[in-house]
């Protein structure tokens, strides 16, 4: 068909110009939660770093970074610093409630298994909790909250929850 022709027909029939599809405009929670999930896979590959300690470092930069997003779509101030800590707070609530981030990074230390064992299990591990830190914060600065206000003790555990559901999510289907 040339383009004349498509012209001439959906003029003659407005259905046809009509049925493209219109896409529904996305809630900022939903914008929030794509931006998110664009900001995982960075984290895997975080994962993948072979040295031990500068793939933590990858890690904290791309939720940082994530996390400066969200602070402008909510339009909510953000200091790094402050952040940080938080970050590195909830983080630490999934190390020790699991074989986290900080020992399959120390894996990679070992000879040879070392990074094969970490390619492995890492960035899964870093793709769960990037999840779950945007998870959090999405939920409380769509509740009006801000990064002042954040209490990471008050949401530690739903942040494990998050983490919980994410890493489950991400693991194949294992056959009964």
């Amino acid at each position: 068909m040339t383009q004349a022709t498509i012209e001439n027909t959906a003029a003659a029939d407005p259905s046809v110009a009509a049925s493209d599809p219109v896409l529904p405009e996305l809630t900022r929670e939903q914008h929030a939660m794509a931006l998110v999930k664009s900001y995982v896979p960075w984290s895997a590959g975080a994962g993948l770093l072979p040295m031990p300690f500068i793939d933590m470092a990858a890690l904290v930069a791309v939720q940082l970074r994530m996390l400066s997003k969200l602070s402008d779509l909510y339009q909510v101030p953000f200091r790094e610093n402050g952040v940080k800590s938080t970050v590195s707070s909830l983080l630490g609530s999934v190390v020790s409630t699991s074989v986290g981030g900080a020992l399959g990074s120390l894996v990679k230390a070992i000879p040879v298994v070392g990074p094969l064992v970490g390619i492995a299990a890492v960035p899964s591990v870093y793709s769960a909790a990037t999840y779950a830190i945007g998870r959090v914060f999405v939920t409380h600065l769509a509740a009006g909250g801000t990064f002042l206000n954040f209490d990471a003790d008050k949401m530690r555990a739903y942040f494990v929850a998050e983490y919980e559901k994410a890493k489950a999510e991400s693991e194949p289907q294992k056959a009964a």
